[in-house]
């Protein structure tokens, strides 16, 4: 049962891309175009050192093999911790593919091989469950595997005249479980329905052999056997299903998430037996609890983990997007005081934040976290504003940074918010809410750092932490729900100001895209005029969910037009009382 070949993508596109540069996308009244994936080969041409996880069945080993037979990599295949003795650097690729299958040591044996291998190129594959939690070292591009489209599908089963609903199914979108599909007849919306149309025509023993395989770590076909452990679970009492899920949730996980979506009068007794304790165990449990429906006891370990920054980025947001549904209890408007005074501005590590001098702002109040679709929809509500997200509205993610949003859609909703703030009594009459100053921006997010030499300034200190960001590092490729790294927060609380999206400011940086006409150190020299050509950038800071730790950072300037947007473009607030359209800020060399 084999998986045919399809081509693999990667959840990097063309767009994302195109906009590391920070080009102008398009016009603002244009709908958002569809985005266009690069293919998994691609992504290793583009990216030496590159970390690709995926589900079981997403088609990892074979891409695996195909890519050693046709470029003549070096392929290792992991069964243990074992595997990787004696494994030599390779000149040209070297290849590890079952990662996740190193063991409870696998990040440290992991990254003992990283050192080895130096800056050759090296391409890693792993299941997602596992290794999307690991901290990859800087340089690592980390991306997911997409399942494949419905369209992939469809194509496939007309050119070998394959008749099977099952495989045009949601269940069918991983290769593993597309090459199931296609051999029955019936129609088949989930993995648990697939799997037990397929039982029907084998022997009794087949689910316990499924089982017995993925316990014993022989299984050939781990997505399936998953699916086989789960009908198996079915005649297991709920205290076996929970020690053996506690004992290593990662192996059991799609079993699990299998059987509760085949009976959901499970859920209740075994909520009872996996919540409790404060083990990462119970915390993946509470993901896999999760439904419509509110519960008191997830949602507490959802907030937990938010907090704690506990789990993977990826478990982080599956948490956020139910606490979105539910009613996020975070207070995601709240300001973060920043005291006015010199600071030290700027860095040596790009010769566009040259020199570093001494700057002085004056006190204020910034956002905590970026401004989010919920309080941007609130916006657009009451004004009819345009906004072409294609996330505006959705209630999974009214706790993500509202995105898709020109330089002007920034300041509308500020000078909004300024009025509705005031009316409320939030902020005092003499008081504006408005878009921070490059310096403002940099004094919230470095606060009393002084000058890093050849160390990239962060939020955090010096050093990269790959766990501190949502950048290139951590694979999610997309915003997050915001306050997901609570490691990365600055001096004043700030988060998500390395990373995430790139953020407005009312800087200008001038009409070139490689060089800013506003140079440092920062002046009172036109540069915060609000009515500034259209043709001239704003500067944005902060890097985005694309940018590598070179960029997601304190003192890295990026800009674009006023007029320009992608999903990778956010903001956050200010309140000062001072005169949004005459403010000035000193700086000395």
């Amino acid at each position: 049962m084999s998986a045919p070949p399809f081509t693999l993508r990667v959840n990097f596109s063309h767009e994302d891309k195109a906009a590391k540069g920070l080009r102008s996308l398009r016009d603002p009244r244009a709908a958002p175009q569809a985005p266009v994936y690069f293919t998994a080969r691609e992504a290793v041409e583009m990216f030496p050192r590159l970390l690709l996880f995926g589900p079981r069945g997403s088609g990892k080993s074979v891409f695996a093999r195909q890519l050693a037979d046709e470029t003549g990599a070096q392929l290792v295949t992991i069964h243990g911790p074992d595997s990787l003795s004696g494994v030599m650097p390779a000149e040209r690729l070297l290849i590890l593919d079952g990662i996740d299958r190193l063991g409870p040591d696998g990040e440290a044996l992991l990254n003992d091989i990283l050192a080895q291998q130096g800056e050759r190129s090296l391409l890693l594959l792993g299941d997602g469950a596992v290794v999307r939690g690991w901290r990859m070292p800087s340089g690592i591009a980390v991306h997911a595997l997409r399942p494949l489209t419905v369209a992939e599908r469809a194509d496939y089963l007309k050119a070998h005249a394959i008749v099977a609903p099952a495989a045009l199914s949601d269940a069918a979108s991983n290769p593993a479980l597309f090459a199931l599909a296609r051999t029955v007849s019936s129609p088949a919306d989930t993995p648990g329905a697939l799997i037990d149309i397929w039982l029907a025509g084998q022997p009794p023993e087949a689910a316990k052999a499924g089982f017995d395989a993925l316990a014993a770590g022989t299984s050939s076909n781990r997505a399936v056997d998953g699916l086989l452990a789960a009908r198996h679970m079915r005649s297991l009492a709920a205290t076996e299903v929970a020690r053996h899920f506690l004992a290593a949730p990662d192996l059991w996980g799609d079993s699990l998430a299998c059987l509760l979506a085949g009976d959901p009068s499970l859920r209740a007794p075994l909520s009872a037996l996996l919540l409790a304790g404060d083990e990462d165990a119970a915390l993946k449990a509470a993901l896999l609890l999760a439904g419509p429906e509110e519960d008191a006891a997830v949602a507490g370990k959802f907030l937990h983990l938010i907090e704690t920054g506990r789990l993977s980025p990826f478990d982080r947001d599956r948490a956020a997007r139910f606490l979105a549904l539910w009613g996020d209890p975070r207070d995601l408007d709240a300001l973060c005081a920043v005291p006015g005074g010199a600071f030290t501005m700027g860095s040596d590590t790009h010769p566009n934040s040259q020199p570093v001098h001494r700057a002085t702002v004056g006190d204020f109040r910034i956002g905590r976290y970026p401004v989010t679709n919920a309080a941007y929809h609130r916006f657009v509500t009451a004004t009819g504003h345009q906004w072409v997200s294609p996330e505006a509205g959705v209630a999974e993610r009214r706790n993500a940074p509202a995105t898709d949003l020109t330089w002007r859609d920034a300041r509308a909703y500020c000078d909004w918010l300024t009025q509705v703030w005031r009316t409320e009594g939030r902020i005092a009459a003499t008081e504006y809410v408005r878009l921070p100053t490059e310096p403002e921006w940099e004094r919230a997010a470095r606060g009393d750092q002084g000058d890093g030499g050849d160390d990239i300034v962060y939020p955090w200190g010096q050093g990269w932490n790959p766990a501190a960001a949502n950048s290139e590092e951590s694979g999610l490729n997309a915003q997050c729900a915001v306050g997901l790294f609570p490691v990365g927060a600055s001096p004043y609380g700030c988060l998500d100001m390395a990373g995430q999206v790139w953020e407005w400011t009312t800087t200008l940086w001038g009409d070139g895209m490689a060089t800013p006409s506003f140079h440092y150190p920062y002046a009172d020299d036109g540069r915060e005029d609000p009515e500034a050509r259209p043709a001239i950038r704003r500067v944005l800071r902060g890097g985005c969910f694309s940018s590598t730790s070179l960029k997601a950072c304190c003192t890295y300037r990026g800009s674009l037009e006023p007029d320009g947007f992608w999903r990778g473009n956010g903001f956050r607030i200010v309140v000062a009382k001072e005169d949004p359209t005459s403010r000035g800020h000193k700086a000395e060399c």
